[in-house]
């Protein structure tokens, strides 16, 4: 009997699925070749050890981000809560280094209400994550103003700039953003509340009907979205080393941004980590070649939103199906 001759079909590129797992790699990848011929200034060491850094700080901030998408949700409050932890820390140690436990404490606390107060909004109240994290951004921005009456006073403690150490390209913020990258993908991906994150994102009434607590687990994500803001913003303290009212600027966008053109969508449901890292550093390195390049804040603007705009139409045009 002789051999079959059948052809084995080869199987076939899809365009859409390649878009969808490695765009953003591909995108960070020609990027990091153009700052070669653009910007060589880029790859030196001080400048790599100043971007790895900022991209951590940012990193932290979108992992909350990541979560609080994957729900279909929104968090606008994140860049008030960053200026909150900053003004929380120098005025509760005023330069006092062993007062430094009680004023994260206290940060941790305050942003902890503030994920309750945007989960209450959303999930009792039924108000749209955009207004309510924006209704939740003023109110805690005018809260911040009330009690400085508009001058964000206090002293940072020096102790707080053990934080931003480094060896080599290793820092402390990379480093924890590292950690906390690593814990948070433990538990969407091994553990049931991930499972049900990506559950309550993908269809919310139908993980209600399974049973699942659904209010419970979107305040809990918001929860956590503003205390790792407040980690984001005790970084950001000591990298700075003084109070700010601009300090936070821009962090609530970029982080959405880097979500975004990760491939974690607006409709939840989908996406994940390790897109959001490497989004991140898309986000930052596109930031600093602005910089090198000398171009202002407005050219950086909209630069980042044709990012933005041209991720945005690149996976929905990858998600329609045939």
């Amino acid at each position: 009997m002789s051999p079959s001759t059948t052809a084995v079909p080869t199987p076939s590129i899809n365009m859409r699925q390649f878009i969808l797992r490695y765009g953003v790699y591909v995108s960070l990848g020609v990027l990091l070749l153009l700052a070669v011929l653009l910007t060589p200034n880029l790859y030196s060491p001080q400048t790599l050890t100043v971007v790895l850094k900022q991209t951590a700080q940012l990193g932290i901030v979108a992992i909350g981000q990541t979560l609080v998408l994957l729900i279909a949700g929104l968090d606008l409050s994140v860049g008030a809560v960053i200026f909150m932890t900053s003004v929380t820390i120098a005025r509760v140690s005023n330069g006092n280094d062993a007062m430094l436990p009680v004023a994260f404490a206290v940060s941790l606390g305050l942003a902890a209400l503030v994920g309750l107060a945007n989960g209450f909004l959303v999930t009792k109240r039924r108000v749209p994550p955009f207004v309510a994290t924006l209704s939740i951004f003023i109110l805690a921005q005018g809260a911040v103003q009330a009690y400085t009456r508009g001058v964000p006073g206090g002293f940072v403690p020096e102790a707080l700039g053990v934080v931003n150490q480094s060896i080599g390209f290793l820092s402390i913020p990379l480093l924890l953003w590292l950690g906390l990258n690593a814990l948070v993908a433990y538990v969407l991906y091994a553990t049931p509340i991930g499972r049900y994150i990506y559950a309550v994102g993908s269809n919310q009434e139908a993980a209600r009907l399974s049973g699942l607590a659904v209010d419970r687990l979107k305040m809990g994500v918001y929860v956590a979205c503003s205390m790792l803001a407040a980690i984001a913003g005790i970084i950001l303290t000591g990298y700075v080393g003084y109070v700010d009212r601009f300090i936070a600027s821009g962090f609530d966008l970029d982080a959405i941004a880097a979500a975004v053109v990760g491939g974690t969508t607006f409709s939840g449901g989908r996406g994940g980590l390790l897109g959001t890292m490497a989004g991140v550093l898309l986000i930052q390195v596109l930031s600093t070649m602005a910089l090198l390049l000398g171009l202002d804040i407005q050219a950086q603007l909209i630069i980042k939103g044709l990012v933005i705009l041209a991720a945005v139409a690149l996976y929905s045009l990858a998600s329609r199906s045939d």
